[in-house]
């Protein structure tokens, strides 16, 4: 039974894959007609959990592919299809008055992710679902942006302490009571496990270059062609540590796709390697290119491949995102910090940093401000929510479970290699 499933796995990615490349050649109808109900019902299930099957229904409806797929099938995927064409519409109502009210009062915006790629990318909002809306304003002004939001009747989620705003984090992220999607603005592009002057992409440098779009039916502006393909990137790699799905390497095929006279290769491998992030790049545009047949120079790659890439970490990254959304996908970087071995000092180190973050990490997350004395009590808070978050994975590994060990070895494995300076 354990070998028919992972069989029915490796069928599923690979006939996924042939459906997502770029090269329409890499699909076979014949073999689409030999699918049995298990393997197109595990095909459905994979597509939807990696945010790719508007993209495959698309795929498939097209002729000479429709006759191939049963008819439960191509409903199935229409419904998402259609689902998502329905919060999408739902997404940019709610998105085109917060860049009225933001314009109004003289707040600089750009439009980041998914509300970008889906109306002037892929050109169809149908076919890129969404979950949030990621906006950017200048630091200086981001305390005023969260006025303005506020003014709409949005309420903060993090930071629970609206003091800390923009003195500590990277973003805010409010919602509305009761409102269809939550929303980030962000006030600095910062990358998450890099520690020095080299986390962020550089304020100045974003703003200079971004350019003008029209988004919900607004003029307003977003990244820089090279920009905007450096964010998608950094986001996933070391953002997520490429815990992120299919539905990426998909943004960044179709990206480069409709830009690919205007991108200005030299500027991008500049930037990735002079803020030292040649790691994440190289690995994932190699995998853009490798699976999905995204149009990557071949110098390209070859100027970012990084000295001590190893099969192994490319195998390690490519099982993080067909992993998307597994059990053990979803252990932080703390978690796996914890259980690697290790001296038990460094564990520890861990274990009270985690049980006993700064005063303004707690102001981040719990509604008290920095300097309250009933800060305090919340550490007994944070205990609970951690116990209720990674109790189970920690009582596992606590047993000696050697699948969640493994795990744990492979994550710690990429994290170490993807962290560790670039060999220039």
């Amino acid at each position: 039974m354990a070998d028919e499933r992972i069989e029915l796995e490796i069928t599923t990615r690979a006939t996924l894959l042939a459906c997502l490349h770029r090269d329409e050649s890499r699909l076979d109808p014949a073999a689409l007609s030999a699918l049995t109900n298990a393997e197109w019902s595990a095909l459905v299930e994979m597509a939807t959990r990696h945010g790719v099957a508007p993209l495959l229904y698309r795929r498939l409806k097209a002729p000479p592919l429709a006759g191939c797929v049963p008819d439960g099938v191509r409903e199935r995927l229409r419904g998402v299809y259609l689902n998502t064409a329905a919060c999408n519409v739902r997404l940019y109502e709610e998105l085109r008055p917060l860049l009225l009210a933001l314009h109004e009062f003289g707040i600089p915006v750009l439009v980041l992710k998914g509300a970008y790629l889906a109306e002037n990318v892929y050109r169809n909002i149908a076919l890129r679902p969404m979950c949030d809306i990621d906006l950017l304003v200048p630091a200086s002004l981001a305390r005023e942006a969260w006025r303005v939001v506020k003014a709409l009747g949005y309420r903060l989620i993090y930071p629970a302490t609206e003091t800390l705003i923009p003195s500590f984090g990277k973003d805010f992220v409010c919602q509305k009571p009761g409102g269809f999607v939550p929303v980030e603005v962000h006030w600095t592009i910062r990358i998450t496990g890099l520690s020095d002057e080299k986390d962020c992409m550089n304020d100045e440098e974003l703003w200079q270059n971004a350019r003008a779009v029209r988004i919900a039916e607004i003029d307003t502006a977003t990244l820089s062609v090279e920009d905007f393909l450096l964010h998608l990137c950094l986001h996933a790699s070391y953002q997520h540590e490429f815990d992120c799905g299919l539905r990426v390497l998909c943004d960044i095929a179709v990206f480069i796709e409709r830009f690919e006279p205007e991108i200005n290769w030299s500027v991008l491998c500049a930037r990735a390697s002079h803020y030292r992030w040649r790691k994440g790049v190289y690995l994932i545009l190699y995998l853009a290119s490798f699976r999905t047949g995204a149009a990557v120079p071949a110098e390209v790659l070859t100027a970012l491949e990084p000295a001590d890439l190893s099969a192994e970490m490319i195998e390690q990254a490519e099982r993080r995102l067909f992993d998307v959304g597994a059990e053990t996908a979803a252990m932080t970087a703390n978690t796996i910090n914890f259980f690697k071995p290790g001296r038990l000092g460094d564990r520890a180190a861990v274990l009270w940093r985690r049980l006993f973050p700064s005063r303004e990490e707690m102001a981040y997350m719990y509604p008290i401000p920095p300097g309250s004395w009933v800060l305090y009590g919340y550490y007994l808070v944070r205990v609970r929510d951690l116990m209720r978050r990674h109790g189970a994975a920690a009582w596992r590994l606590l047993r000696g479970d050697r699948e969640l060990a493994e795990t744990v070895r492979q994550r710690d494995a990429l994290r170490e290699w993807l962290f560790k300076p670039d060999a220039q």
